[in-house]
């Protein structure tokens, strides 16, 4: 009868032992699993953001057209990211250009800079 208890005894012990395991084990792959789905999740949004804030300041050269004004190209090509209003942007045109007041010839060509995501494209 005692053998019987002693043997119970022991099966009891490793069962607990299997159990105890078995729980660890669970929980450090929730664990894994959690910081893993929080690895991932943050390098998608620092790739989204880069994507988002890696502009780079370019500049074209484009031809004034009949009825073209500054205000006109401005409104145009203004990127909203960049100036407070298109007076903001004007006024960067007329400098990069050497221009005094608010007029300009058609047939003529002006220096324009905008911005672009990565490496600069042929705009036409």
């Amino acid at each position: 009868m005692k053998k019987c208890y002693a043997t119970n005894a022991i099966r009891r012990r490793k069962r607990q032992l299997q159990v105890r395991r078995n729980i660890c084990i669970l929980f450090l792959s929730v664990m894994a699993v959690v910081l893993l789905s929080v690895f991932v999740i943050s390098i998608s949004t620092q790739a989204s953001d880069l994507k988002h804030t890696a502009k780079y300041k370019y500049y074209k050269s484009i031809e004034v057209s009949r009825g073209d004004t500054l205000w006109s190209i401005a409104k145009e090509n203004i990127d909203t990211d960049h100036y407070k209003n298109v007076q903001e942007y004007v006024n960067e045109i007329k400098t990069m250009n050497s221009i005094k007041t608010d007029h300009i010839m058609s047939g003529s060509s002006l220096i324009i800079p905008y911005y672009s995501y990565g490496l600069a494209q042929e705009t036409h």
